[in-house]
């Protein structure tokens, strides 16, 4: 494959990160034990990425899992676009190992902290140490039954998130229309790659996949707009 240099304005635009998500902000749910979590995220822009999260439950409120992450394409030049060496952008593709521990406060309420960490992996070439690291508090049934809300504080490298700011806030609420239409809507604060407020309706054809279908508005002027497609597979 060609290598290519992304471009600021492309990988702004669509990088995001993953293990159980909303859309970019986790969702504070831990992986019930012995059982499998998968999430395939692409987004459109300029360039189509694909995100993929498969975690694993420990039980007593731990899972663990890898992120394969900013696997991006350029669909007008029919090649992969790879950054190792512009450090103002997220390197990407990024390979990571995930894990969270979820402390249960309350039969509606709960703290998680979560991390992410891992390399690029470009051809063996400049590889460099990407990370976030967050914790957030969790409200079940806060407006509805099985609607949630999280809030909390977040770290990201450099080459994760790219430019400027390392630490950042961000909240997020998913709420229920019926049995098998949701509404999310969320927001990352921070002058960085992972700057976004995203929308999106969830489908349930099944209880066990919900379909995400939402868009990614940005927070800062280096960013730019995106769709975003989910797949997840939900063990029960």
């Amino acid at each position: 494959m060609k290598r290519i240099i992304t471009l600021s304005l492309l990988v702004h635009s669509i990088f995001v990160f993953s293990q159980q998500n909303l859309i970019n902000v986790p969702s504070g749910e831990v992986t019930l034990k012995n059982k499998f979590f998968f999430q395939q995220q692409l987004n459109f822009n300029e360039i189509i990425q694909s995100n993929t999260t498969l975690d694993y439950g420990l039980g007593s409120g731990f899972e663990v899992g890898l992120n394969v992450l900013g696997l991006n394409f350029n669909e007008k030049f029919k090649t992969f676009e790879f950054n190792d060496s512009n450090i103002i952008d997220p390197y990407n593709p990024l390979v990571l190992i995930n894990g969270l521990k979820q402390f249960k406060l309350s039969d509606h309420t709960s703290i998680s902290v979560g991390s992410q960490f891992g390399i690029n992996f470009i051809e063996n070439k400049h590889h460099s140490d990407a990370g976030l690291f967050y914790s957030n508090f969790k409200v079940e049934d806060w407006l509805f039954e099985n609607s949630n809300f999280v809030i909390g504080p977040y770290y990201n490298t450099q080459h994760y998130g790219g430019f400027t700011d390392r630490v950042g806030l961000w909240l997020g609420t998913e709420i229920p229309l019926n049995e098998k239409f949701h509404v999310l809507g969320e927001s990352v604060l921070g002058n960085n790659a992972l700057s976004y407020s995203s929308f999106g309706v969830i489908y349930y054809p099944v209880k066990w996949m919900p379909l995400t279908l939402g868009a990614q508005i940005p927070n800062n002027k280096a960013n730019a707009y995106a769709i975003v497609f989910e797949l997840t597979i939900i063990p029960l």
